[in-house]
């Protein structure tokens, strides 16, 4: 394990039950923002970026990769140093993006051609909705100086940031109003990121998972973490980056006078449920813990694979992520890779072009195959029990569901 990807685990205060899981609890019936290129709600087109898109416009990709192109190793002080210096990336958020990012980082800690000058900084702390975190003087910022501190890091070596977040006490789930209202809060909280680190370039979002299994009767978590919030979340995104991207007033991130870093798209992590999205992202009840909201291993195990994927695809994140030019890697629109989480019927096909061992365990821990892989195997799944599956082949993980 490299030593420059370093996972710090944050202690936070002892997590109270505050809510109740409902895995009978029927699907939301809408779609995910980033399946809705062709369709709209309440009139407005879906799609990541504008126009219906899921990858940056053409025409305003150059100027996205010339922010990124600048990012470079820095010296403590916040210059160049191609030597010893750092490329540092924090994630921000509360309990869920915490346990995910700390995923993602136990994955790129695993791949060996991560950036050896790349630090990821967990300074997600549980409980902290974006309300709390837009006060520069909140604890929150004081808890990143720490993180950062005990990294070896200064503020002026932050170039890159991994945000998930919402008002956890707004209870507003009206379209587009509330989602529209997320915006201006997202807004507020990237300025505030800007004042603490000067030199970030870079804020990647990623939205919330699904939340249609909180049972909203036994709830006592925020009104902004239930369902139908949870869905808004991605709207909210998507309407603040697009504001940038259309050269709306004071979000500048590129001329004399830049106002925010540039702002992207990272993972889209809303499907309704069990109804698997256009990339193959479903949540199952097992992908919770016991009160809904909070995300089982298995579900931080699928949200860092997520986030790993798609910084080892993304074509603009090739410089910093592998240390790699970007001009050398295929331009592909990330939004259309097919992940591997999906529902298998009576057989799993696995495929490895060298000699791996593989193993199938179920929701339990318990291993219920196991065999060395050379070419294809067709594995029979009909007598494996409905549930949620993990499969580990070589240095690849990924879950499966057999209805």
């Amino acid at each position: 394990m490299r030593t420059h990807l370093l996972l710090f685990v944050i202690l936070a205060s002892v997590q109270l039950t505050i809510a109740q899981k409902d895995c009978s609890r029927p699907p939301l019936g809408r779609l995910p923002v980033s399946d809705m290129t062709n369709s709209t709600w309440n009139g407005i087109r879906g799609g990541l970026y504008p126009d219906g898109r899921n990858d940056l416009p053409p025409d305003k990709i150059g100027a996205y990769r010339s922010m990124i192109d600048a990012i470079v190793p820095l010296s403590n002080n916040g210059t160049s140093d191609p030597s010893t210096g750092k490329i540092v990336m924090i994630g921000v958020g509360a309990s869920n993006p915490r346990t995910e990012f700390n995923a993602f980082i136990a994955k790129a800690t695993s791949d060996p051609t991560v950036n050896t000058h790349l630090i990821l900084a967990n300074t997600c702390v549980g409980g902290q909705g974006v309300q709390k975190m837009n006060q520069p003087s909140d604890s929150y910022w004081k808890n990143a100086a720490k993180v950062l501190d005990s990294l070896g890091c200064s503020a002026q070596q932050v170039q890159l940031a991994w945000v998930e977040t919402d008002n956890t006490q707004d209870a507003d789930t009206t379209f587009p109003g509330a989602a529209q209202g997320l915006a201006d809060q997202l807004y507020t909280l990237c300025a505030t990121m800007r004042s603490f680190y000067p030199n970030l370039k870079v804020i990647y979002f990623s939205s919330r998972s699904y939340a249609g299994y909180i049972d909203p009767a036994a709830a006592l978590a925020g009104k902004g973490l239930l369902s139908p919030r949870d869905h808004l979340n991605g709207w909210a995104i998507k309407f603040l980056i697009e504001r940038q991207i259309t050269g709306t007033a004071e979000y500048e991130f590129i001329g004399e006078s830049p106002v925010l870093p540039a702002l992207m798209w990272c993972t889209d992590n809303w499907a309704d449920g069990l109804t698997p999205k256009h990339d193959g992202l479903f949540w199952h009840c097992d992908d919770f813990s016991g009160d809904g909201l909070h995300l089982s291993p298995l579900g931080e195990e699928k949200s860092g694979a997520r986030i790993h994927s798609f910084f080892s695809t993304n074509e603009l994140a090739q410089g910093w992520y592998h240390g790699t030019s970007t001009t050398s890697v295929n331009d592909q629109p990330s939004a259309d890779r097919q992940y591997t989480n999906f529902i298998v019927g009576p057989t799993l096909t696995l495929e490895s072009s060298i000699s791996s061992h593989a193993t199938i365990y179920s929701l339990h821990g318990e291993a219920v195959w196991s065999e060395v892989v050379d070419g294809v195997v067709q594995i029979p799944t009909d007598s494996f029990p409905s549930g949620l599956y993990l499969v580990r082949i070589g240095e690849r993980t990924f879950t499966f569901l057999r209805p």
